[in-house]
């Protein structure tokens, strides 16, 4: 049974990291570009994905709180006496970064509503930077995985 919660918890955080990160890699090298005079549509993107943000975090969570917790490199609470402490830390600090950029430009800067206003070039810049911020965190945040898993 814990190796079916095990495979379930590895799959279900597989499966948060395409929608997650993968839905910020997409926005900056596909959408973005196609549709950079189109405030609305990436508007309308925007608000669409935003409950599968929430529930991939959500997953993240909860299946990465357990993994971490099973994993043999994982030595306690704030001990970080191992490559894989540290860069699981390190791995965490970009997660909680990009948990804050998305607070500041989607509550604080209100981007996504100002892209289908009648003059979205500036939110569109701005909906760029906080894209970009984000595809690059999270290819860093794919590349601290990667190296957790060597022994």
């Amino acid at each position: 049974m814990t190796q079916l919660i095990i495979s379930i918890s590895v799959w279900l955080h597989a499966l948060a990291t395409v929608i997650f990160i993968g839905h910020f890699i997409l926005l900056a090298c596909i959408y973005i570009p196609a549709l950079s005079r189109n405030g609305s549509a990436l508007s309308e993107i925007s608000k669409r994905s935003r409950p599968w943000m929430y529930a991939s975090l959500l997953v993240f969570a909860i299946t990465g709180t357990y993994l971490m917790m099973i994993d043999s490199g994982y030595l306690g609470f704030m001990d970080f006496g191992n490559f894989w402490g540290v860069v699981m830390m390190l791995k965490h600090v970009l997660v909680f970064a990009m948990i804050g950029i998305g607070f500041w430009f989607n509550a604080i800067l209100r981007v996504g509503p100002m892209m289908s206003s009648n003059n979205p070039e500036q939110a569109i810049v701005r909906f760029r930077q906080y894209v970009n911020a984000m595809a690059v965190c999270g290819v860093l945040v794919l590349l601290l995985t990667a190296l957790a898993q060597v022994e």
